[in-house]
């Protein structure tokens, strides 16, 4: 198979594609710092392993960018009064408005892309993903402890 047809290759090229469209247009938020402020957005007071399955971060890696998140304002933990053991998280107004103002870039990068693709086609492709993406149970599945931060 030659190298430019091979599926992971393309695929890889795509995700720099994007990466690199991010990074010339969010100076605020890197995609897995996104990826966490949009779980916590959906699940407020979601707890910090949860996230971390839920945004596909591994546990080392997400503690060291929850400080970061919390140092710059944009997320709150707090103790579960139920179990002092969890801690859950919040986002700030701050952390609120920079969400929404990266929500509208991440929308234009996205559809930028994607518009490439008919809506089926971009549906289809939302399906295969998730099915590469999903463990033998149909869920997605969580990053290997140690793997890098997905871009």
């Amino acid at each position: 198979m030659q190298l430019e047809n091979a599926v992971f290759h393309l695929m890889r090229r795509v995700i720099q594609d994007h990466g690199a469209r991010w990074q010339a247009r969010s100076p605020e938020l890197t995609k897995p710092q996104y990826a966490a402020l949009t779980a916590i957005d959906e699940s407020p007071g979601i707890e910090q392993a949860a996230l971390g399955r839920r945004a596909a971060i591994d546990k080392a890696t997400l503690a060291a960018m929850l400080t970061r998140l919390e140092q710059r304002g944009l997320v709150v933990r707090s103790v579960d009064h139920y179990d002092r053991r969890r801690r859950q998280l919040e986002l700030t107004a701050d952390g609120r408005r920079v969400l929404r103002d990266t929500t509208a870039l991440a929308d234009s990068i996205n559809s930028g892309m994607l518009d490439r693709l008919s809506p089926e086609e971009s549906d289809r492709l939302r399906e295969l993903l998730a099915k590469l993406a999903a463990d033998d149970s149909g869920e997605l599945a969580p990053p290997p402890e140690g793997s890098p931060a997905p871009a």
